[in-house]
């Protein structure tokens, strides 16, 4: 899809992986709605948008609300128009071993990273159906592709939001509409805190590869925008682990703690070849 002159909606936009591609469509020519909770945080974003000569819609929002996303849904149409791109970039994560993890904070994973992707996408894909085009991205993550300890409520999430993005691919795909979804690995970002992930329960495949910056994922984005590309996981090293598990379980396991070094190196020779 061309992204000059369009209209997209971004969650999670006043931060981190939203914010970086809110503002790479922006650059590209899209004007975009903002969405999220921190509203100083969105604001900040579209006087940045504003710089690029587009416009910025700033919709104060909190995607696990059912009726928050469809009075915010509303605004955007009304301000905007016909929304051509929906990215679902909104997510947290608590990482913690599965006893030890609160029955709220599994829960809480699950109403944003997934319920809040099926809201936004419940408004949005009535009217990119009806008109036979558009573009439906949703930030997934390596975690929901591959889940190792520690990661069972986030995994879980993600894994929806796969299995979620997959069936709309194939649902609507001979509509005009096009569903992706990413699977970045580590991205450099607040949510590597370590007061949040608990380090020692990372594999060291995990823990010691270089980390995702916001603008890389956005740069993803806006290839999969722009060639419909169904699913994408990156970095290589990422999508070679994500193959060798899907074909074998336990060779996965061999992967994240003895083989993680050679798999490492060659994920980042073949980046630097190609």
């Amino acid at each position: 899809m061309r992204i000059r002159d369009s209209t997209a909606v971004v969650t999670g936009a006043s931060r981190g992986i939203g914010r970086a591609i809110a503002l790479d469509l922006a650059r590209s020519g899209a004007d975009v709605v903002l969405v999220a909770r921190n509203e100083d945080g969105l604001r900040e974003v579209a006087d940045r948008v504003a710089e690029l000569d587009r416009r910025a819609h700033v919709v104060p929002c909190d995607v696990t609300d059912p009726d928050a996303v469809a009075r915010a849904a509303a605004r955007a149409f009304a301000a905007l128009g016909d929304i051509h791109i929906l990215v679902n970039a909104a997510g947290i994560g608590v990482w913690k071993p599965f006893l030890e993890i609160a029955t709220d904070e599994h829960e809480a994973m699950m109403a944003t990273n997934y319920w809040g992707t099926f809201w936004w996408i419940r408004h949005i894909l009535p009217g990119m159906a009806a008109r036979g085009t558009g573009v439906i991205v949703n930030i997934s993550s390596g975690a929901g592709k591959f889940a190792f300890g520690a990661t069972s409520g986030y995994s879980a999430s993600k894994f929806a939001v796969t299995g979620l993005s997959e069936a709309l691919y194939r649902e609507y795909r001979s509509r005009g509409v096009r569903v992706s979804c990413l699977h970045p690995g580590s991205v450099r970002t607040d949510f590597w805190d370590p007061d949040n992930i608990p380090l020692s329960e990372v594999p060291p495949i995990v823990r010691f590869s270089p980390k995702l910056s916001p603008a890389a994922v956005a740069r993803n984005v806006r290839l999969v925008v722009r060639t419909g590309i169904p699913v994408r996981s990156f970095p290589v090293f990422l999508a070679l682990l994500v193959r060798i598990n899907a074909l074998w379980i336990r060779a996965g396991d061999l992967v994240l703690w003895k083989w993680f070094v050679p798999v490492l190196v060659v994920g980042v020779l073949v980046r630097v070849l190609l």
